[in-house]
């Protein structure tokens, strides 16, 4: 991920909450995933993930957005890919974030964000 989509994550949360979601280096961050037909089908090159992640959930057999939503979603762990270190999870978890954030109606977005923050300050707690 490059410094600015990392900035431009800490920044949507910052404007609507003042909040962060995570603060420590390895933590992880929580969001509900809404699949809709388009996540479903689209390539996993749309993440513009960084190589090593990349390859990583390539190699695990993820080509479509839809399948690795589904397995986070039913419980896989990203961090036990192989190669997939908490960089790399970490990572994958901020764009595909990112991706459903864009993909949400623009009244939707504040709305989910809070949402957001809530469960992972819960998570925290």
């Amino acid at each position: 991920m490059s410094e600015n989509q990392s900035q431009a994550l800490s920044q949507i949360i910052e404007q609507i909450t003042g909040d962060h979601v995570y603060e420590k280096k390895g933590s992880r961050f929580f969001f509900k995933i809404y699949l809709n037909s388009q996540m479903s089908e689209t390539p996993i090159e749309s993440l513009e993930l960084g190589v090593r992640a990349y390859n990583s959930l390539k190699r695990a057999g993820y080509s479509t957005i839809g399948e690795l939503a589904e397995s986070i979603a039913s419980g896989t762990e990203i961090s036990k890919i192989r190669n997939c270190g908490a960089k790399s999870c970490r990572e994958i978890m901020e764009k595909l974030f990112l991706y459903q954030y864009s993909a949400l109606p623009k009244e939707k977005r504040a709305k989910y964000i809070l949402e957001v923050v809530q469960m992972n300050a819960e998570r925290k707690n």
